[in-house]
């Protein structure tokens, strides 16, 4: 085990050079705006607030430019725009709770990674929190039991919510706008148990929609291995790109000295 996380950790480094050069000593655009998503979750994580929507801010802004605005169609970007905008507002909110804002957070890399994933999507690795509030509503409804059902169902409303903007990017506009029916569905029933054959078929189906939602090709790549690279490949990548960060927020605090003069 030793002897191959060295192997890896060699040969990662050996290709970055190469893979700089290739582009013209830079990664791709999107590659850029990944590493800029984990470092404002790792800023989260150590309550540094500001600095992490700062971090957002500069990472918004690089998608209405350059080569990401033309290999993106408008209608994601409006999607990436509106979701780092409404998680900044989380972040500058101080009563809101820290599970919160890192919730907020997760759900703008898992958009990030939607949008340059060519295998499984990290989204998809969040079945379990989604379809096991499913499975404890319907318990709940045989046993008519309302407090568990509600609960349930927020929990199953809010993890959805995280990963909402990213499924948008990976599935059908016709399964997607079907995924929103069954939402609202939900939301509809969160403070009253239904006890009807016909709702109970509905929550059926809205079962069976999220696990077609999950369902997907196997990746043959080893997971172990995968995230070891990824994490790496974070490591270093993120320490670039947040001195990119402070570069830009230093030229614009520079041109507001310019401007009062």
């Amino acid at each position: 085990m030793k002897f191959k996380f060295a192997a890896v950790f060699s040969l990662l480094l050996v290709s970055l050079p190469i893979a700089a050069h290739a582009n013209g000593g830079q990664t791709s655009s999107l590659e850029n705006v990944t590493q800029l998503s984990d470092k404002a979750l790792e800023l989260a994580k150590e309550e540094r607030y500001k600095e992490a929507s700062e971090v957002l801010f500069y990472l918004s802004s690089q998608f209405g430019k350059g080569a990401l605005k033309s290999e993106l169609a408008e209608d994601k970007i409006r999607m990436v725009d509106a979701t780092v905008e409404d998680t900044i507002e989380t972040l500058g909110r101080a009563e809101e709770p820290r599970d919160v804002k890192l919730h907020r957070l997760t759900g703008v890399r898992l958009l990030v990674d939607a949008l340059i994933s060519d295998h499984q999507p990290l989204w998809k690795q969040t079945e379990y929190q989604l379809i096991n509030p499913l499975k404890h509503m319907q318990l709940a409804l045989r046993k008519n039991h309302n407090q568990e059902y509600q609960e349930a169902a927020n929990e199953f409303l809010f993890n959805y919510a995280m990963i909402r903007p990213a499924v948008s990017m990976d599935v059908e506009d016709t399964f997607f706008d079907q995924v929103d029916k069954d939402i609202e569905f939900i939301d509809s029933s969160r403070t009253s148990i239904f006890t009807s054959s016909a709702d109970k078929k509905k929550l059926e189906s809205v079962r069976a929609d999220f696990e077609n939602l999950f369902a997907a090709k196997e990746d043959n790549s080893e997971p172990s291995l995968f995230w070891l690279i990824f994490s790496i490949g974070g490591i270093i990548f993120s320490t670039l790109f947040y001195v990119g960060w402070r570069k830009y927020k230093a030229e614009k605090e520079n041109v507001k000295a310019v401007d009062k003069r």
